[in-house]
């Protein structure tokens, strides 16, 4: 088949959409179809990306550094349209509802393309980056743009149960299958976590991990000021934060103000390569995100053999079986402190359910998720047909 993906996040941005854009564009080409995606420009200040892909588009975009955390696309239709036109796309699948996401749906309506939507985000939740309306305006105005999109496409696409009962709830009437994002195992199959343990503060320590951007809606200063009591009271215990994003300066001066000086360690930003040795060199994923829709980043640390301790949120239910494979708490600083110290204290049960995270990643093979895929396009294809 040719599909045609649009996005507004794609690399090098490694955030959940883009990393699951790129996970299924490579699965669905592994298995003989053609991928085309459309997505933005970025700016120099993002790392170097390779550009010669021909299947890969790249649209004119904004990106205001430090106000805005995404491209703002600019996909006029005559300027995608060009390309578009000549390439007899079977699928059109959107990754936006927004700006872009109109783009794919005058498309898919001009030349009679089944066009499928991915609901990634909880756009609800992240409002804030709105100024001057009011917060309650603007979430009620997120979930009725967002539905309304989802109500005029052919099939509509979560990672979670608990996304796909929410959608519905707010009044989604489209079929809605639930399908999360994959990981590519191959990526852990050889890792080199001696190099991030060598001379390193951290080396012989138990290493407690958060990944993911810095920002206000993954309720990181909730993680600090949760773990601060146990982080000075244990010798043997540090939390690494890897990510970067706007609340940085914020949560580092936290950090300060909690006297976590030689506990915390802020490392920035990392290629996604790199993470999984990160992932290797720990013992306990700390997550304390309650906007989720999945929560790739955990389920990378499940891969790569990270016991989990995450608030009971979406995303995170839907991945972490509580006992299991980690332990799914309530938004209580003191509660979720005492399972990351039930685990630190237990080496037995750690080991197990570290061991039990990295079976449960197992069943997120990209190859078995792509070929589900595969097949609910050829599937809303023939239904077009008829």
């Amino acid at each position: 088949m040719k599909i045609a993906f649009f996005t507004i996040n794609y690399l090098p941005n490694t955030g959940g959409a883009a990393i699951s854009v790129e996970t299924y564009r490579k699965a669905l080409e592994e298995l003989g179809n053609e991928v085309y995606v459309f997505a933005p420009h970025y700016p120099p200040w993002f790392p170097p990306y390779d550009d010669s892909d021909k299947r890969v588009f790249r649209y004119p975009a904004l990106f205001i550094k430090k106000v805005n955390i995404h491209p703002i696309p600019l996909p006029f239709t005559f300027f995608i349209e060009k390309f578009f036109k000549n390439q007899s796309f079977d699928i059109i699948h959107t990754h936006h509802p927004y700006i872009i996401g109109k783009t794919a749906l005058k498309l898919a309506r001009k030349y009679k393309i089944p066009i499928v939507f991915t609901y990634h985000t909880l756009y609800h939740k992240y409002v804030h980056y709105i100024p001057l309306v009011p917060q309650k305006l603007k979430e009620k105005l997120a979930i009725i743009t967002s539905i309304n999109f989802t109500n005029k496409v052919d099939l509509v696409i979560v990672p979670s149960p608990e996304i796909k009962e929410m959608i519905k709830e707010f009044g989604t009437k489209t079929r809605v299958e639930i399908l999360p994002t994959g990981l590519d195992l191959t990526l852990w199959k050889e890792t080199n976590k001696e190099e991030f343990l060598l001379d390193k503060p951290w080396k012989d320590k138990k290493i407690l991990i958060y990944t993911g951007r810095l920002a206000r809606e993954k309720n990181i200063d909730f993680l600090l000021k949760s773990l601060a009591p146990l982080l000075k009271r244990r010798d043997d215990t540090v939390l690494l934060i890897v990510g970067d994003g706007d609340e940085r300066k914020n949560l580092e001066n936290l950090k300060d103000k909690l006297l976590l000086k030689d506990k915390v360690f802020f490392l920035g930003w990392f290629p996604r390569e790199k993470l999984i040795n990160f992932y290797s060199s720990a013992h306990i994923f700390v997550f304390p995100s309650i906007t989720e829709t999945q929560g790739l980043v955990t389920l990378e640390a499940m891969a790569g053999g990270c016991a989990v301790v995450a608030v009971d949120a979406s995303g995170s239910k839907s991945l972490v079986s509580d006992g299991i494979d980690g332990f799914l708490t309530p938004l209580d600083p003191q509660i979720f402190s005492k399972k990351v110290e039930l685990l630190l204290d237990n080496p037995e049960l750690l080991n197990k359910m570290k061991a039990n995270a990295k079976l449960k990643a197992q069943k997120f093979s990209v190859d078995n998720l792509a070929r589900k895929l595969q097949d609910l396009y050829r599937e809303i294809a023939k239904r077009r047909e008829k």
